[in-house]
């Protein structure tokens, strides 16, 4: 079976150059639109409808290389070899010298083993295209390209790095010598680690150990790979970190039209007296939708300070009031802080914990928060911040978590720097010599990082664009003021800066200027949902001044984002905290979610993709928008284990279940608690029909989906002969804190009850007699996700037969859906309940019940199967009847019983031939109906940047088998979209009368991304057997997990950083 493992990581495309531009045939706007959106799909991982547009493209444009490139890139990506050649052939015909269609060939030769073919394709393209550094680095394996490359790019440090390992590698001591010299004196060797590393290497030049210099280099190289220095060398010759190859992004043979922008448009706004009211109230304008606005008028004399809010995730925005005299409530609902005397002078919304609900970021004399239960109630948290003003939230290094940027009393920029797992660290070094006086938060050059902009000692308006190392560069735009705001006034994809003083400046990115005859507080916001921005007024008087002219629908988008609140509560219901991303015909813009309806201008073109990204770090995307999207969150699940999956007949992949439950790395189960990991080993049943050999092995595949790093240190499988008619398991539970121990519970008789019931009494026999994918749920959902309200299954066993002194085992299959690290936070911080383990009952003979089991666990995930032991001497007066509650969210498939049956059988260790580590991409997602776990599709596989990945060292691609054979804290380490392959050699066949099953064994960990689990940004801290909890002290560390150890040279060299996720649509 061919896969697509890429051990070609420099074979990247460039999307440019090289071919025969003369023009074939002008572009239309629908032309161009179908080239924009078949890219999106790409780009997207969706294959089909990439095929569709450029089908439309290929009947326009029949000799354009550009089609034929991307539709051999669409087949190489769907592992369709001899197509994607025969395409890519097609495409060089009508590009003959077209330096990314060569790479794509060569990308294919490889893939298919044809490697001197690739090597002689590439070549070819280097003479034609001498000066294309990606060309040249895909040859890296030659000193000569290597030589050429350093040349050009003097100052790359992938590249010199490159070039004095070839050095070595030819023992030439005085080379090697010269260019580690000249990379120290590029200044990026300065950690104690990389200092060490390169005095190695020059100490075994001199001592001319050509080997051991050139590993003390590998090292180096290693170590210096999370360095901005080496990731932008990595960059410049090897382009943006891809998948299975990269799309050609413009047309090779057809001349495109230059866009025309058009004329530059000046904002004009008429007053509307019929909106005029007295002045001497705080007011707000609400607009909850596309066709609802409310005017909210504080009766209350000592308001100072209205903040919208869904404060109780209902999806209707409340407003929350600060008075003068330090009170702060909801209006028309709860107080959440009594009045002190001290005046409120700050209100911001902000999900401080990231655990699904909006908290209040409040100053009164000092600046704290109020944060939210759930419940109706508040904690108060010190941050240990001073007192902060104009206080706004944001992003400011484009890591996911929100923070918070404010003023001090001492008109100085402070950051709350939120560090995840609700820690928040004060910051004030961003802008250390500069005085602010009031700001605004917003991504000015549209390069997806949050800028600000402020009012300086003269107030005048200054923009400090984000420069990506924890400063802003500030450029003066002008205007006089006391306050500041932002936004697309115009509609043309820039944000504007509006000033607040004697009048209100509108300063246009576009450089014309608008004024508008009013003092006071403004509010920037669509009060006619007409499609443009409006200013509303509260100073002399209040007013609604409307911009006049309707924009059409290519100038604008309106997007409304709804979060699941049944069952759920994943996110606040608004997404206030993420932010959405829109590509349009090449142009790009990103805005973080401060309220129910996100307002962008489109510039008069359509929007091609619109990613969203929940507060929860759940993307989402959708390919040709509708105007005015309604963004409704899908319900997915971000960590779930690894799966397995096993080779069909035919080569493809399907899905068993999920593997490593029992050892999650930093899960908590409350805002503090991370409990310790009992168990490391983790088994499951493949079934015999799910298995079979091929060619003289079995093929199974380990899978990493969803937003997590999984450490996998053993692994093995049995198979298990057992006579025909008999049934083998295994207890597939998550149990804690003691988890259940392995065994084969083997069974001559499965039975069903012979009555079933739930919670409210209905029959449900039906639908847990058989595993048929009929699964039971009609329970009432909780709040969050994984936790219903109690809920029971009765089972009516019926007459057993069966030994004194023997045991029925409830044979329980079923899958669970469960909570995360977030909601665990949140749920455990209110009165919610909390999440109940199954718990095992039969009857008392006294009409009631008595548990025989407390703590059953639960199911340790999808499709699994679970054994309750009863002893039969607990059962009273023959009344078999057992109850099964919890309130977790577990959906039972079947449930049956029977007593153990003591048969031969024979346990076949399975020799292990290989074990290849390799990119497999994203399969599809999805669920049958609502009761059923969303299973992966291998036949739909999605290529892109599905996660905000941890960031650290992951295991090279290719072949990694010595890492497996057995516990010793050397595993493999994989992110998500990796698959690790294996191929284990076939057994003969069983003996006559028996059949076989088999056991799949593994030992590691999990670690996800979500917010709250300890640590989640980064790989880091590596986890071993004999650590006393996580993350551990320093000193703990095995000798195998240090740097210095041959595995970090060898095999974990594949740094892995957020920057493809966070670009993605760049």
């Amino acid at each position: 079976m061919k896969r697509l493992i890429l051990l070609l990581c420099g074979l990247m495309i460039t999307g440019c150059g090289g071919g025969d531009e003369s023009a074939q045939k002008k572009v239309d706007v629908t032309a161009l639109r179908n080239r924009n959106l078949a890219l999106a799909y790409i780009d997207s991982g969706m294959m089909k409808e990439a095929s569709e547009k450029l089908a439309l493209l290929e009947l326009t444009f029949p000799e354009e290389a550009f089609v034929y490139a991307n539709q051999g890139l669409v087949a190489l990506r769907q592992n369709q070899l001899e197509q994607a050649n025969a395409l890519f052939q097609t495409a060089a015909t009508f590009a003959p010298n077209n330096a990314s269609i060569a790479m794509l060939q060569a990308e294919t030769a490889m893939l298919t083993g044809e490697f001197e073919q690739s090597t002689q394709i590439l070549e070819d393209a280097i003479i034609n295209n001498p000066k294309n550094m990606y060309l040249r680095w895909a040859r890296k394996e030659s000193k000569e390209h290597l030589k050429v490359l350093i040349e050009e790019l003097s100052q790359n440090v992938v590249v010199r790095l490159a070039l004095i390992k070839a050095f070595l590698k030819n023992e030439n001591f005085e080379e090697a010598h010269k260019h580690l010299l000249i990379l120290k004196s590029q200044g990026i060797i300065q950690e104690a680690q990389a200092i060490a590393l390169f005095d190695g290497a020059m100490l075994q030049i001199e001592n001319k150990k050509a080997r051991v210099a050139r590993a003390q280099v590998i090292g180096l190289d290693n170590v210096l790979k999370p360095t901005r220095a080496w990731q932008h060398s990595q960059l410049e010759v090897a382009g943006p970190p891809g998948t299975v190859g990269h799309p050609v992004r413009q047309f090779i043979n057809t001349a495109v039209p230059v866009w025309v922008q058009p004329n530059a448009k000046t904002i004009s706004t008429t007053k509307l007296n019929e909106t005029v009211l007295p002045a001497g109230k705080k007011r707000i304008l609400l607009v909850e939708s596309r066709s609802q606005s409310e005017l909210i008028t504080a009766n209350d004399l000592f308001a100072i300070v209205l903040v919208p809010i869904d404060w109780n995730n209902d999806r209707k925005l409340d407003v929350v009031t600060g008075t003068l005299k330090g009170r702060v409530y909801v209006e028309g609902g709860v107080e959440l802080l009594e009045e002190n005397g001290t005046a409120i002078s700050a209100l911001t919304a902000w999900d401080a914990d990231q655990d699904g609900d909006l908290d209040l970021l409040v100053t009164r004399g000092e600046t704290f928060l109020l944060q939210n239960n759930g419940d109706e109630t508040v904690t108060i948290r010190n941050l240990n911040s001073p007192s902060l003003q104009s206080t706004h939230i944001i992003d400011i290094d484009e890591d996911g978590a929100v923070d918070v940027v404010g003023i001090d009393e001492n008109h100085k920029l402070v950051v709350l720097k939120n560090e995840r797992s609700g820690n928040i660290r004060v910051l004030n070094d961003f802008l250390p010599n500069t005085l602010v006086f009031d700001l605004t938060v917003g991504d000015f050059n549209n390069d997806g990082w949050m800028d600000i902009a402020w009012l300086n000692t003269n107030g005048e308006a200054v923009i400090g664009e984000n420069t990506h190392v924890n400063s802003f560069a500030p450029r003066n735009i002008g205007g006089f003021g006391i306050t500041v705001d932002s936004a697309d006034m115009d509609n043309d994809t820039k944000l504007d800066i509006i000033v607040g003083g004697e009048q209100i400046h509108i300063i246009q990115a576009n450089g014309n200027e608008a004024f508008i005859p009013a003092i006071g507080e403004f509010q920037i916001i669509d009060a006619d949902l007409d499609g443009d921005l409006d200013i509303v007024t509260n100073g002399t008087e209040f007013a609604i001044w409307d911009q006049i002219g309707t924009p059409n629908e290519n100038e604008f988008q309106k997007i409304i984002l709804e979060a699941i609140l049944e069952g759920g509560q994943r996110n606040n219901s608004l997404a206030v905290g993420g932010f959405v991303e829109v590509q349009s015909d090449g142009t790009y813009q990103k805005h973080l979610i401060t309220g129910p309806l996100t307002h962008i201008g489109l510039g008069g073109k359509p929007a091609d993709t619109i990613r969203v990204v929940w507060p929860n770090g759940v993307p989402q995307e959708v390919i040709e928008p509708e105007a005015n999207q309604i963004f409704t969150e899908v319900q997915i699940l971000k960590g779930s284990c690894p799966f397995l999956a096993t080779s069909n007949d035919d080569g493809s992949w399907e899905f068993v279940t999920d593997l490593l439950w029992r050892s999650p790395l930093g899960l908590k189960i409350n805002a503090q608690t991370v409990p310790a990991i009992a168990a490391t080993q983790d088994w499951v049943k493949i079934r015999g029909d799910q298995l079979h050999a091929r060619d003289g092995v079995y093929e199974v595949a380990i899978t990493a989906q969803l937003w997590e790093t999984h450490f996998i240190d053993e692994l093995k499988m049995l198979a298990i002969d057992h006579p025909i008619g008999t049934e083998v398991f295994v207890d597939e539970r998550f149990v804690a804190p003691v988890p259940p121990s392995y065994g084969l519970y083997i069974y001559e008789n499965v039975q069903s009850p012979v009555r079933a019931i739930d919670q409210t009494g209905k029959d449900i026999l039906g639908i847990v007699q058989a595993r048929d994918g009929l699964r039971l749920g009609g329970f009432a959902k909780g709040p969050y996700q994984g936790v219903a309200t109690d809920h029971f299954v009765e089972l009516d066993l019926g007459q057993i037969d069966a030994s004194p002194g023997s045991a029925i085992d409830i044979i329980a299959q079923g899958w669970i859906r469960p909570t995360d690290t977030s909601i665990n936070v949140a749920s455990a911080q209110g009165s919610s309940s909390p999440p109940k383990a199954l718990e095992v009952s039969i009857p008392d003979g006294k009409g009631g019940w008595k548990i025989v089991i407390p703590n059953g666990g639960f199911p340790a995930g999808k499709l699994k199967t679970i054994i309750l032991e009863i002893p039969m001497d607990s059962f009273v007066d023959n009344d078999n009847r057992v109850r099964i509650s919890t309130n977790l969210e577990i959906y039972w498939d079947k449930l049956s019983f029977a007593t153990r049956a003591f048969v031969d059988i024979n346990e076949l260790p399975i020799e292990l031939l290989s074990a290849d580590l390799g990119y497999m991409g994203f399969p599809y997602m999805s669920r049958t109906d609502v009761n059923a776990p969303n299973i992966p599709d291998y036949k739909d596989i999605r290529y892109g940047n599905a996660w905000r990945d941890l960031e650290g060292y992951y295991t090279r691609y290719g072949a990694v088998e010595p890492l497996l054979q057995e516990i010793d804290d050397r595993y493999v380490i994989m992110n998500a979209g990796d698959a690790m392959y294996l191929q284990f050699k076939e057994l003969t066949q069983p003996m006559p009368g028996m059949t076989r099953d088999f056991i799949f064994f593994t030992d590691g960990w999990v670690k996800d991304g979500d917010w709250n689990t300890v640590d989640s940004r980064t790989v880091g801290p590596l986890p071993h057997h004999a650590m006393s909890g996580y993350p551990y002290p320093n000193n703990e560390r095995p000798p195998e997990l240090l740097p210095s150890f041959s595995d970090w040279q060898e095999y974990h060299t594949r740094y892995v950083t957020p920057t493809s996720f966070r670009d993605a649509l760049k």
